[in-house]
């Protein structure tokens, strides 16, 4: 027997034969392999290719999958992008609407304090026509520009002749 392993070996010892890995695929040589291998091998050989075919089948789907799933958040991205840019247009527009609301209302308050200044400073104690603004300012203070607009501020022409201030509607409320 131990001639007839080193023959088979090629003459290699059999520490170089552990080393070398077993072909299962291929019959020793001299022997033919029996049905059973045979239809064991050609099984195996079908199961690999099912197998190989089904991870074909399932990576294909999970790329699909996938490739789904970043379209759906780069969609998604795109649709919280464009409501982001509206709501900022939005924003921006409401500010300029304050801001022009804020400085008529800034025009309007200056406008009737300047005129109730004016009011107080024509007024004299015992005077019953001042009091009720029957009495026109002398012609000193009406100079002065107690009812003038603001310095920086051209007049607006809302003051009517009998002293009585127009005011502006604001932006945001409806003009009938």
């Amino acid at each position: 027997m131990a001639n007839d392993t080193s023959t088979r070996s090629g003459g290699a010892s059999s520490a170089q034969n552990a080393r070398r890995p077993k072909r299962a695929d291929r019959p020793p040589p001299g022997r033919t392999p029996t049905s059973a291998v045979v239809n064991a091998r050609t099984e195996a050989q079908r199961i690999r290719k099912e197998a190989e075919t089904d991870a074909a089948r399932i990576r294909a789907e999970a790329e699909e999958h996938a490739r789904g799933l970043v379209l759906d958040a780069r969609q998604s991205a795109d649709g919280v992008r464009a409501e982001g840019m509206e709501l900022v247009s939005n924003l921006r527009e409401m500010s300029d609407v304050l801001r022009s609301n804020a400085e008529i209302l800034l025009r309007d308050i200056q406008a009737i304090h300047s005129r109730m200044v004016g009011e107080l400073e024509g007024a004299r104690p015992g005077d019953a026509d001042s009091a009720s603004g029957g009495e026109a300012a002398p012609e000193g203070e009406a100079a002065s520009g107690a009812d003038a607009a603001p310095e920086g501020e051209a007049a607006s022409g809302a003051d009517t002749p009998g002293g009585d201030h127009v005011l502006e509607v604001p932006d945001f409320v409806s003009r009938g």
